[in-house]
């Protein structure tokens, strides 16, 4: 009999580990604060429970409580930044319960704390965009410009618990781009009270279909088991958003290599995404962030033939011997689509908020998806219901865009 698997923070990146390991035969429970699409899935069975964000406490407690329940260890597959860090600071307390897909405490932190990861990076000659200082943003005159600002964390529970607020601001402030000296100090006058949580870092032009993903499996000894490559053709928004269309790309060898030396160095173990910009201007491949664990389009990856959650699965699990493999589809050839979201956007709202050349007809856009194989994040043919709570989800979004 299989082991359990227990997916939690359940939006379409946790929908599409609960579908891959579901189709296995895996038994699996979808945690979250309330009903999200993942909960919905016929592979899952929902459990509400505490958010770590606000109170990892009673979250982890929750976990201890459940994991008595089972006559084996579960997996626990975290799907967002301050679920991978809570289970990660109280690894060695869970594992008596647990199989944890996810890196030690200590990694886990710095590279969800972009001021110490750029630091260690830069001091290894990783290729990370350069940080700067305050007072070298300040003192270095107009040559330092355009850089960006963006949070140092912005979903962690030492920083945000008690403070709904904080996080709203955080998540809408990703990133900023500072063209010159007047539009810096215009940044730090209005939000002194928040310059805490802020760093300043070279900007690496180009828009996000110049993001590039690099998705492992690393297994306890450091080793990457799976390794998959792809490109954000669409985002929303258009220069720095969440991943709304993305498909199967190679990148240089030279990247992967690094990707694997990094994990080697930092002492990774679990899923993650390097997460690679190509300037537009050199055609450099820049180390934006590593997020430690799995990511928006991982649903991606099974049909691309290396399917990270049931690698991960079967690796911790130790079900089934695992080889290392790599994406096997050719450039393009296989695309994630967030059928839904992007269609609205391309239609409408690119325009909207002021990216008109992003905008398709209707033709257009369908004509895209010929000649590929397409994964739709909320329809598949043997999960009806997560189809169903998607479109009754769009008709919300699209009645708040008509009546705004």
């Amino acid at each position: 009999m299989l082991a359990s698997a227990l997916v939690f923070n359940c939006d379409y990146n946790g929908l599409s580990i609960i579908q891959e390991l579901g189709r296995h035969g895996v038994p699996v429970y979808a945690l979250d604060k309330k009903r999200s699409v993942g909960t919905i899935s016929r592979y899952a069975h929902y459990w509400p429970c505490p958010d770590p964000l606000y109170d990892e406490n009673a979250f982890i407690h929750f976990l201890i409580e459940k994991g008595e329940e089972f006559d084996q260890k579960p997996v626990l597959f975290p799907t967002n930044d301050h679920w991978a860090s809570s289970i990660a600071r109280h690894k060695s307390e869970l594992e008596q319960w647990y199989i944890l897909c996810v890196a030690n405490g200590s990694v886990v932190d710095l590279l969800i704390n972009k001021d110490k990861f750029y630091r260690w990076a830069m001091e290894r000659n990783y290729p990370v965009p350069k940080l700067y200082s305050f007072d070298e943003v300040s003192l270095g005159g107009e040559k330092i410009f355009p850089l960006i600002a963006k949070p140092i964390t912005r979903r962690s529970s030492d920083l945000c618990a008690g403070n709904q607020n904080l996080v709203r601001f955080l998540d809408s402030h990703r990133i900023t781009l500072i063209h010159n000296s007047s539009e810096f100090n215009q940044f730090i006058t209005e939000y002194a009270d928040y310059l805490e949580y802020f760093l300043f870092q070279e900007y690496v032009p180009g828009m996000a279909d110049r993001m590039y993903t690099v998705g492992i499996y690393a297994n306890r000894k450091h080793e990457v088991l799976g390794l998959f490559t792809g490109r954000k053709v669409r985002g929303f928004p258009p220069d720095s958003g969440d991943c709304m269309v993305g498909q199967s790309e190679e990148v240089p060898q030279n990247i992967i290599t690094c990707v694997k030396e990094i994990v080697r160095d930092i002492g990774y173990s679990g899923i993650a995404e390097f997460e690679f910009k190509k300037d537009f201007s050199t055609g450099e491949f820049r180390l934006i962030e590593i997020n430690p664990r799995s990511w928006s389009w991982i649903g991606i990856t099974p049909t691309c033939g290396v399917s990270l959650p049931w690698i991960a699965y079967t690796d911790l699990t130790g079900s089934n011997f695992v080889r290392y493999s790599e994406c096997s589809s050719e450039n393009g050839e296989v695309v994630y689509l967030k059928l839904l979201e992007d269609l609205i956007n391309s239609l409408y709202l690119y325009k909207k908020i002021g990216y008109p050349e992003y905008q398709l007809s209707l033709t257009a856009w369908l004509k895209e998806m010929k000649g590929k194989r397409m994964i739709f994040a909320e329809f598949s043919w043997d999960d009806p219901s997560v189809a169903l709570f998607s479109l009754l989800r769009f008709g919300k979004l699209v009645m708040r865009v008509i009546t705004e």
